[in-house]
């Protein structure tokens, strides 16, 4: 195998390099450089000869900016589905319209902050631009890594042209305002803001839920599994934490058994196929919702029923705060939840405790006088 090592800062590298044929009868050589390993170099390089013979292979100092992003990503193994459909998202929708076409050996500081300003002048939210910067700063450190580039123009950027992280949006609904959404509310999927309200939980575990997934008897509601872009499952939850099981009220075990009485009613009624799949929250022929047009079906939500805008996730903080301002401890609220640590429930929280404060020193004051 056409693999070379070479010495790089003291250490070994490894460099793979082998010669083709092109149509018109010349040789060239295809050459990278940057593996740390000759594994990493072997697989590289077996890659390479597939994607010539295929007619795939890009030479990196012909690619546009767009190109080896694309290839960045193709290539990039440890992600998950839904990261991958965002990212490519992004390429799509932010790094292709402003830099795209940009030679990739040639993006400059300047280039870097017109993507900036582009994405600026859309009033995207400041941490959907970082997401984007963040992105394409890490596959130019791979280039770098991986020697397809001579100098690294993120490398150069000063401290003050880099998007800055913005604080959490925490927004949520008052008790009133929940009551009369309840109370104007008329729509077959009122259960999913029921359990959105009532339990905290994600959108993606509410989606996801199935019947076999809730004890009545017992009132628990176990996460089990989420729902993804493309009505793809995901075993478990978010993280370790969110794998968990929520007590639920009676009030929110009388409108699941409402929800399961309405849908079978609705299947004889219309007569249709029903492809029992178990979901809780479905479409009238049984399958899942589909995460992708979520957005779009809150915004109508909201319009068809008046409304102050919040995003849906902010239901989710809408019951931490009033679980919290009517006195739950947080490590309740954060086993509730299902954060990862209590860290981030006081974190995200702590400006609804002040009254938690003034009770526990109220007590301590009778205490000891």
């Amino acid at each position: 195998m056409p693999i070379y090592p070479y010495i790089k800062k003291g250490k070994e590298h490894y460099y793979y390099a082998f010669e083709v044929k092109k149509k018109d009868g010349s040789r060239k050589t295809i050459k990278q450089r940057g593996f740390k390993g000759k594994t990493e170099a072997r697989a590289a390089e077996r890659q390479a000869r597939v994607d010539w013979e295929k007619g795939q292979y890009i030479d990196p100092s012909k690619m546009t900016v767009t190109e080896y992003m694309d290839y960045w990503l193709e290539n990039k193994h440890n992600i998950s589905d839904e990261t991958l459909e965002t990212n490519k998202g992004h390429i799509k929708n932010h790094i292709t319209p402003a830099i795209g076409s940009i030679p990739f050996q040639k993006l400059t500081v300047d280039d870097i902050h017109h993507l900036v300003k582009s994405m600026q002048d859309k009033e995207l939210a400041d941490g959907t631009i970082r997401k984007v910067f963040n992105l394409i700063q890490t596959a130019y450190n791979s280039a770098q890594v991986k020697e397809l580039i001579v100098k690294n123009p993120f490398s150069l950027l000063d401290k003050g042209s880099r998007p800055k992280p913005s604080e959490a949006k925490v927004d949520y609904w008052s008790v009133d305002e929940v009551k009369h959404f309840f109370s104007v509310l008329n729509h077959r999927q009122r259960i999913l803001f029921i359990l959105a309200i009532y339990t905290g939980m994600r959108r993606g575990e509410i989606l996801g839920l199935r019947w076999k997934d809730i004890d009545f008897e017992n009132s628990q509601i176990r996460i089990r599994q989420t729902l993804k872009p493309r009505q793809k499952i995901k075993k478990g939850g978010k993280n370790s934490n969110a794998e968990r099981s929520i007590t639920c009220s009676n009030f929110v075990k009388s409108e699941l058994r409402k929800h399961k009485t309405m849908v079978i009613q609705e299947c004889w009624d219309q007569k249709r196929e029903f492809n029992d799949e178990g979901f809780v929250v479905c479409h009238s022929d049984g399958k899942p919702m589909n995460v992708g047009n979520f957005h779009r079906f809150w915004k109508r939500i909201l319009a068809n029923n008046n409304m102050r805008e919040i995003r849906f996730h902010d239901l989710r903080h809408t019951c931490a705060s009033l679980l919290l301002t009517s006195g739950a401890h947080p490590k309740v609220v954060q086993e509730l939840l299902g954060h990862s640590s209590i860290k981030i429930t006081l974190d995200t929280y702590s400006h609804l405790m002040p009254n938690m404060q003034g009770e526990a020193v109220d007590k301590l004051d009778k205490m000891l006088n």
